[in-house]
């Protein structure tokens, strides 16, 4: 029983660990969804192999969560702000390591290698271990979407729901794990929020699974790439990505559409759920009348020109060709969803060089995305402006800040310059480990896979199977970087600060 009275360490230990029961029943209930495929298939029951890949680890789940359910009761009081630190970064640690069962048990694949597929896959990061991607069972390529799928809508909005946790609770926990619903907020408290979160998230899926069939593509196919789009996460159940359709003209006739569809997709998971909810009530004025979203299309269209005219002048192909797969690759890079039409290391140095500062921006707010987020670049640049006019105006001049006509919180400003930093340690750090110990690499190929990792992005310069040749400790760096993109970084410093957990 936890009391006010519990000693901190013992306490926040017990919150931490009764917190893991409903993601673990959600994960219990979401590993019976591919061993169900995986009877259809076989039109009975599967092998052996198939069946215990995803039977024995949602049994336990199942159990663990109930037991822990029973054992810890209900917690009915506030979480402080780093005990909703503390619970984040653990549910998202637990997340990985149940993800990494089914790849174990059922293709043999390492620890650290199962590990790090599970982790990208709920961070919907996209850097995977696994190749012969079209030769694999289908139950494990929907249990690849699956965990992108449920990475994308967070979590901890599953233990909130599951959970049934409530009130400042529930605020506590969603704003630990950066899952904002909007930067303009939703006029409606967390229970008819998360309704219209998990509307909207559903919707899109829906709409993108539809019209890549009518395009073509087949139907698991599309269930698979509407879950990892709208996730911005980017698996695909073929080695070639988005490129198998367009590598197969004969077959997948209207691939430009496919691929215009997916892009367009791409972004909409990128974009903060608040513009698409006030899309959803006829207001297309959400579309620009907010500095994100106008830094939003300028960016993309700003990059989508640039790499589309170095791409022209320096290799062979029309402009309306590179016009066209610039695009894709732009919305891939911005949203950090990590489809590919074309490889990203055949594009031309420059394209290369602004496809890391693409990774490391990343989409809005309130969205799926992982980078930096573009309101941060935003705040940002409205106090260097603010900084720049004071030197210029007298010492009495007062000026502050606004975005969208509010003004902008000192704090804001300090938070965005913390992460800023963070990010910069992250980078210069895991990519001098990287080249290290991967000292065959060109510099620039091993720096793109931290700003892949951080940047939740998933492919980098160099292919899967060097990816794969890399050292342990090197995946471990990846493991950490995918974690902290997605977490932003502070909940994992705070999990791994003891003086949290005492205090």
């Amino acid at each position: 029983m936890i009391t006010h009275r519990t000693q901190p360490w013992r306490r926040r230990a017990l919150l931490v660990v009764r917190y893991q029961a409903p993601v673990m029943l959600a994960l219990g209930l979401a590993l019976l969804a591919p061993l169900l495929l995986a009877a259809w298939d076989a039109r009975g029951l599967p092998t052996w192999g198939e069946v215990r890949s995803f039977l024995l680890p949602a049994l336990v789940c199942l159990s663990l969560g109930l037991l822990l359910r029973w054992w810890l009761g209900n917690i009915s009081w506030n979480l402080s702000v780093t005990e909703s630190l503390l619970v984040t970064t653990a549910v998202w640690l637990t997340a990985g390591v149940i993800g990494s069962v089914p790849f174990m048990l059922m293709l043999g694949t390492p620890l650290v290698d199962a590990l790090l597929e599970s982790v990208s896959g709920f961070t919907t990061a996209g850097t995977t271990m696994l190749v012969g991607l079209d030769e694999l069972p289908r139950s494990i390529l929907l249990w690849r979407s699956l965990i992108q799928w449920l990475g994308g809508l967070g979590i901890l909005l599953i233990v909130l729901i599951v959970g049934r946790a409530q009130g400042s609770n529930a605020n506590s926990l969603l704003s630990a794990e950066g899952v904002k619903i909007s930067s303009g907020r939703l006029s409606l408290n967390f229970e008819k929020a998360a309704v219209r979160f998990i509307q909207i998230y559903c919707s899109l899926a829906v709409l993108q699974a539809v019209l890549t069939t009518l395009l073509g593509m087949p139907l698991f196919d599309s269930i698979s790439h509407a879950m990892t789009t709208v996730a911005t996460g980017g698996f695909s159940p073929h080695d070639e990505s988005i490129a198998f359709y367009r590598n197969r003209p004969d077959i997948y006739p209207l691939y430009p559409a496919i691929e215009f569809v997916l892009a367009l997709f791409m972004l909409a998971g990128g974009t903060n759920f608040y513009v698409l909810y006030r899309l959803g009530r006829g207001q297309l004025a959400a579309l620009w009348d907010g500095l994100e979203m106008r830094l939003l299309w300028l960016v993309v269209g700003g990059a989508t020109l640039i790499t589309a005219w170095n791409a022209w002048s320096l290799l062979d192909g029309s402009f309306l060709a590179w016009l066209h797969h610039s695009f894709f690759e732009v919305a891939s890079l911005v949203s950090t969803t990590g489809y590919e039409i074309k490889s990203t290391g055949a594009f031309p140095r420059e394209a290369k060089e602004l496809f890391l500062l693409l990774m490391i921006i990343g989409g809005s707010a309130g969205s799926t995305a992982g980078g930096i987020k573009l309101i941060r670049l935003g705040i940002l640049g409205k106090f260097l402006a603010q900084q720049t006019r004071l030197l210029r105006s007298s010492s009495h001049t007062v000026y502050v800040p606004t975005i969208d006509g509010r003004p902008i919180p000192r704090i804001s400003f300090d938070q965005s310059i913390f992460v800023l930093l963070l990010w910069l340690c992250y980078l210069v750090v895991g990519g001098l480990i990287i080249t290290l110990l991967a000292p065959h690499l060109p510099i620039a190929d091993a720096y793109s896979t931290v700003f892949t990792a951080i940047g939740v992005f998933g492919p980098s310069f160099i292919p899967v199977d060097q990816v794969i040749a890399l050292p342990i400790l090197a995946k471990l760096v990846f493991i950490v970087g995918m974690l902290a993109g997605r977490l932003e970084i502070i909940p994992l410093l705070v999990f791994f600060n003891l003086a949290a957990w005492r205090r």
